[in-house]
């Protein structure tokens, strides 16, 4: 059987999650797509690898 719980054990609140902790997710996010994105203009306009440099016209 389940031991009982003292009373004077104190209750602890459930982690949620906090505004800054939810608006630093999605500024990572965010990041991660425009890096995405930049990587993938930068192939169409070199024709080479996301990462490559583009030569000087």
């Amino acid at each position: 059987m389940a031991a009982a719980t003292p009373a004077n054990e104190v209750k602890r609140a459930k982690p949620q999650l906090n505004v800054y902790t939810g608006l630093l997710t999605i500024a990572l996010l965010l990041a991660v797509f425009g890096a995405g994105v930049i990587a993938l203009m930068n192939m169409d306009a070199s024709g080479q690898g996301p990462f490559d440099m583009i030569r000087g016209r």
